[in-house]
């Protein structure tokens, strides 16, 4: 799954590996691992939702991924991009 979407003029895109569950932040200049393939709490985790922030070319962007209740492996979850407070894209799946 990708989500294209700005930081200031700086093109981005959060990009997750469905199979085995690593998610990035890519911009032109860099690459930021959210959650690593190879990171227990990438694949056992409790909580619902989880919550990112980075601070990418004087902006400060969050990432929110809100997964249901059971089954969350194999069942889509939602994901919202915020830049500087303000929803910039969201999308759901897996």
């Amino acid at each position: 799954m990708e989500i294209d979407f700005s930081i200031g003029n700086v093109s981005a895109k959060l990009v997750r590996g469905w199979f085995f569950g690593g998610m990035k932040l890519v911009t032109p200049s860099e690459s930021i691992w959210l959650q690593h393939p190879l990171q227990p709490s990438t694949h056992f985790s409790f909580r619902l939702k989880r919550c990112w922030q980075r601070r990418i070319s004087g902006h400060l962007v969050r990432i929110e991924k809100t997964r249901p209740l059971l089954a969350a492996g194999v069942r889509p979850q939602s994901y919202s991009v915020f830049v500087d407070g303000e929803l910039v894209a969201n999308d759901h799946g897996l």
